[in-house]
């Protein structure tokens, strides 16, 4: 009993600092206080924390959220992640898949989700990752973390949390 509550107290603090933010077809949770935008360059959200920038004025941590058509004739989710990590690997150096995980996220339907850790390397700077990838059916979403390795590590359980936040929302992405 006393273990339970001890959890209960722990989580209740993770709760409290995040707000469900809708987008065209999705739902995730942002941490209170992170600025949102969405639309720009493309991609459906974008947030990051207020003042968001390193010691050498880079930016820190970054969330995004895309979502894209699925063409059931031509992909399926472990067709579509392969996609998104060859995309990842040309477009970084030194790029690494640390680790891949099948996830069964609280659904109406138990969709399926892969989460990965990457690390990897953007002109000068050196970036650590969760990407996790849902199917939603007619689309695929993806919700990305990243930050420096250091702050990564140190946030760890917080960005797992926030990108397995990640929910089909019941809107239609929009069309392309």
């Amino acid at each position: 009993m006393r273990a339970w509550l001890v959890l209960l107290c722990l989580a209740l603090p993770l709760a409290a600092q995040a707000a469900r933010v809708q987008g065209d077809g999705f739902s995730i949770d942002v941490p209170d206080g992170w600025q949102v935008q969405r639309g720009v360059m493309g991609v459906p959200l974008m947030a990051r924390p207020p003042q968001a920038t390193d010691a050498e004025g880079w930016g820190q941590d970054l969330l995004t959220v895309t979502a894209e058509p699925a063409d059931r004739r031509r992909t399926c989710l472990e067709g579509f992640t392969l996609r998104k990590l060859a995309q990842f690997g040309y477009h970084a150096s030194e790029f690494q898949k640390l680790e891949e995980e099948a996830l069964e996220l609280p659904a109406k339907n138990g969709r399926v989700a892969t989460r990965l850790t990457l690390r990897y390397r953007e002109g000068p700077r050196e970036l650590m990752a969760y990407v996790l990838i849902l199917d939603a059916g007619s689309h695929f979403l993806t919700a990305t973390v990243t930050s420096s390795p250091a702050r990564f590590e140190f946030q760890r359980a917080r960005f797992r949390t926030l990108v397995e936040s990640l929910r089909r929302a019941s809107s239609a992405p929009p069309k392309r």
